[in-house]
């Protein structure tokens, strides 16, 4: 960024008072929370609205950022629970920004998808106050409905999303795009001018995300081989394939999974393994902290993003992508879309077939039985983060966003 540029002051963006809006549960979201303090230290006021969890207070500062928590996380895959759930969030969120804007005069709108419909809470101020919003399309909306709700083709819903997302863009001054795949779909299929598209991919600022090291020792799990897989669990992303891959590899390698985080499809998980009698081969953490989180990727043999091939997971670019690199680890990876674009298969990531456990497995045995070759991925995966993909460098982007709204 330019630092002559009087407009581009620090003191000017402080007059700059931005409201983040997430149906997340904050701080919990590493990514969401990483743009709001990126926006904080360069001299943006930043207060977020979330969710909550576990038990954090209703409202709290982190890092300088006010957080507000209106309604509870939830841990289901039912639609009408979660859709009551964002009606309970939205008229909260409304409430409490509408008493918070009084004194903090929000200037600047972020809203976080998914659903795009949360875009609601921001535009009586638009209307009303001529603030600004910046849509920050983490999902694309009716590809969300379709994969996560099982739904094919031109279905009612489908098309609301379709309408939802339109409308949303419509009603936005600048929009968010985590890959250069999704702004093509954003542009290909809205009234938008591409120069209002900005492109801040999902990767890890490691001035936040510090890379911490353990031992197998540390987690009794000397000897093993062990595979991991971190994130939400749903069944859209597919580990219910690394299950079955694990079974196959149990009496051919000293096989070990680690699935780190927690979910609605959790429980469907955790029967998987029972029924296959997995119990001494796969280990359930649940969600753990950033730093847990890190010591357990060190751990790791091998990485996997087992997603299955939807539309939502054919564009996206999971930040577990860039957080797998940052630790040195092998990954394997879905062969969809937006990951075979933003790494070279066989150069840097292995690719498998989606769903394909036969595949999968493979993939590990020959992590297993060829570390050498593995080992120089691994150093071509991550010279290409740091060439490319630093977040110093998409950081630019998320601040030239900004910068066309005002």
């Amino acid at each position: 960024m330019n630092n002559n540029n009087n407009n581009n002051s620090p003191d000017r963006k402080k007059t700059h008072n931005i409201c983040m809006i997430a149906y997340r549960s904050v701080p919990k979201d590493i990514n969401r929370m990483k743009i709001a303090r990126s926006l904080q230290n360069n001299g943006y006021d930043v207060n977020f609205v979330g969710l909550k969890y576990g038990n954090r207070p209703d409202a709290e500062k982190v890092n300088d950022i006010n957080i507000t928590k209106v309604a509870n996380e939830l841990k289901t895959n039912n639609f009408f629970s979660v859709y009551i759930n964002h009606i309970v969030y939205m008229i909260n969120a409304f409430s409490k920004i509408y008493s918070l804007n009084k004194s903090k005069k929000f200037s600047l709108f972020h809203v976080h998808n998914p659903p795009d419909y949360l875009i609601l809470v921001a535009i009586p101020f638009k209307l009303i106050n001529g603030s600004r919003i910046i849509l920050d399309l983490h999902d694309m909306f009716p590809e969300a409905v379709e994969s996560n709700l099982q739904f094919k083709g031109n279905g009612i819903l489908i098309k609301a999303a379709e309408i939802i997302e339109r409308f949303a863009i419509s009603y936005s001054d600048a929009v968010i795009a985590t890959n250069s795949y999704d702004k093509k779909i954003i542009t290909s299929r809205n009234k938008i001018d591409p120069d209002r598209v900005f492109v801040v991919m999902n990767t890890p600022n490691l001035n936040q995300y510090p890379v911490e090291t353990a031992s197998k020792g540390d987690f009794g799990l000397e000897n093993k081989f062990i595979v991991l897989f971190e994130g939400t669990v749903w069944k859209r992303r597919g580990i219910q394939t690394v299950i079955d891959a694990i079974d196959q590899l149990k009496d051919k390698a000293p096989i070990y999974l680690l699935i780190v985080g927690d979910g609605p499809s959790l429980q469907y998980l955790k029967d998987i393994v029972d029924e296959k009698d997995l119990s001494d081969f796969v280990e359930f953490t649940g969600w753990v902290d950033i730093s847990l989180l890190s010591k357990y990727i060190s751990i790791a043999d091998v990485c996997v993003i087992p997603f299955l091939k939807t539309k939502v997971n054919e564009r996206g670019v999971p930040n577990k992508l860039f957080e797998y690199t940052i630790h040195g680890k092998p990954i394997i990876a879905s062969r969809l879309k937006g990951m075979t674009l933003t790494f070279s298969e066989n150069e840097e990531v292995l690719f498998f077939e989606p769903g394909n456990a036969d595949d999968l497995a493979e993939k590990i045995l020959r992590c297993h039985e060829n570390p050498k070759d593995i080992e120089r991925m691994t150093l071509n995966a991550k010279k290409r983060y740091h060439e490319e993909y630093l977040w110093p460098k998409i950081e630019k982007n998320l601040y030239e966003c900004y910068e066309s709204v005002y």
